[in-house]
């Protein structure tokens, strides 16, 4: 019996071995063209490694113009990884990482162009010094050719668990590579950099030294005196991202290009941003969890030198609303050009009738999606923990229409709330939407959202099971509802989505 069920694994080995070494050829035989779009999908190592497989494409790893090296392309599978200490596990992985550019850009086939160069590693100075070094190599060949160059600044611990010495110390890392690699610096285009506290003028200079960057993200990156001023007059800066940056104010005065900003968790209690020349900026995000010391921002005055914006996304995080209901005469002069408005995170015991006021102020408003959710995984539950860290009651707004005998909105056309549950909250607002929008061609009702993290909580929370709709009979019921007295509403534009 063992004999035989040694010969059918032996069997199934070589049946798999078999598929493996068809699949293979039939990859190889490909033509080089071909073989070349597939490969430059890949992580280069990843796409190296396929290279190696066969000596009908070995030579295609130097014809790569496209090139992705990720510390990910490097993450260790043997037996006792879980044993390894993490930052035995960091040097080994940012080592293959500096191998790998210096490898790579090395070795590739000069007369091919450089067009794409995307390189994610952890701040270790020798490992950065080898990395920018290679990079600036490859820019000084390739610079009217490359497209895109990329660094992911990566630090050890997470911001979490990095104290203000943690923060300094990367700092102080970073602009030393910053220092000994600013040709290459210059030639990048894009710019992430995470976990540190540098001086006022840091930033700045960086982003002056970087003359074709397009985009930057700055991650719980704080600033000695927590002013960050950005006056320059850069060229090409389309995309500003910053989170959880623990700064007074970002100041930007003049940035001609910007037309993407992200701004993502304040701890002033004023608005944390002044916009001065940014005349085609046309997308914002903002996120905050409004503590007891935050100004409630009225958007009129906070936007008053932007009337651009054609797509706003607010995030509260599941807490206290930080924007107060307006008025349409004072609000509609900042959001006369919205399309698309995305309010994310409200809290589920909150009326959300007040929303209404964007409709009203927005008359070119095409697209509107709300997201009603308590995500208990990232809420503070404790009485006295919210109490001594300074979180608000969750309170409904005061809000009234402008225009309570009948308004009209004729251009937004899609609605979507995520969360949706059968009760007067939801049906009321719904019909109030569709009675006022008279073009209306889609409203997509969803559940409550679930992420991974929400599957271990906390057996002392108590949530609400949710009522959301499943059966056929429930939804056309609901449907009905919703529509019933309403003369120029469809049922038909109601859907319940999975």
């Amino acid at each position: 019996m063992k004999n035989k069920k040694g010969s059918r694994r032996n069997r199934n080995k070589s049946a798999a071995h078999n598929n493996h070494l068809l699949v293979v050829d039939r990859f190889t035989k490909l033509p080089d063209d071909v073989l070349l779009n597939i490969l430059e999908r890949l992580n280069t190592p990843d796409a190296v490694r396929t290279c190696l497989l066969s000596k009908r494409t070995i030579h295609l790893r130097h014809l790569l113009s496209n090139l992705n090296i990720s510390l990910h392309s490097f993450l260790p599978h043997y037996y006792g990884y879980y044993a390894t200490s993490k930052d035995a596990i960091q040097i080994q992985m940012n080592a293959a990482v500096s191998d790998a550019t210096d490898s790579i850009l090395n070795f590739r086939n000069q007369e091919i162009p450089l067009r794409q160069l995307s390189i994610t590693f952890y701040l270790k100075y020798y490992d950065c010094l080898a990395i920018g070094k290679a990079v600036a190599r490859a820019m000084a060949t390739h610079s009217h050719n490359l497209d895109s160059a990329e660094f992911i600044i990566l630090t050890g611990k997470r911001a979490l668990y990095c104290s203000i010495d943690d923060l300094r110390h990367n700092g102080k890392l970073l602009m030393t590579f910053f220092g000994a690699c600013t040709d290459a610096f210059a030639g990048l285009t894009r710019l992430h950099l995470r976990n540190l506290r540098l001086a006022e003028t840091d930033i700045p200079n960086i982003i002056a030294t970087c003359k074709r960057l397009e985009y930057l993200k700055l991650s719980a990156c704080q600033i000695e005196d927590s002013v960050l001023q950005l006056q320059l007059e850069h060229p090409h800066l389309v995309e500003l991202d910053i989170s959880t940056a623990n700064l007074d104010l970002v100041e930007l005065n003049s940035l001609p290009n910007l037309k993407r900003l992200v701004f993502s968790v304040w701890v002033c209690p004023q608005e944390p941003l002044s916009f001065g020349n940014v005349p085609l900026l046309s997308s914002l995000s903002l996120t905050n969890v409004a503590m007891r010391w935050h100004k409630v921002i009225r958007l009129s005055q906070f936007l008053a030198n932007i009337t651009f914006i054609k797509d706003l996304h607010l995030n509260f995080l599941s807490e206290k609303i930080w924007v107060h209901p307006e008025c349409p005469e004072l609000l509609a002069p900042v959001l006369q050009n919205l399309q698309v408005l995305n309010l994310d995170e409200l809290p589920e015991e909150c009326d959300i009738a007040w929303t209404s006021f964007f409709l009203e102020a927005a008359p070119s408003l095409k697209e509107m999606c709300i997201t009603v959710w308590d995500h208990w995984c990232e809420i503070e539950t404790d009485k006295v923990e919210r109490e001594e860290q300074g979180y608000c009651d969750k309170t409904n707004l005061e809000w009234e229409s402008s225009a309570p005998d009948g308004f009209r909105h004729y251009n937004l056309t899609k609605f979507t709330i995520y969360g949706f549950q059968p009760n007067e909250n939801f049906l009321g607002y719904i019909r109030h939407i569709m009675e006022a929008a008279v073009n209306l061609e889609d409203i997509s009702l969803y559940d409550r959202k679930v992420l991974e993290c929400c599957e271990d909580l906390d057996p002392k929370i108590k949530v609400a099971p949710s009522r959301y709709p499943q059966t056929i009979v429930e939804q056309e019921l609901l449907r009905k509802q919703i529509t019933e007295g309403l003369v120029m509403a469809s049922p038909h534009v109601i859907h319940f989505r999975s």
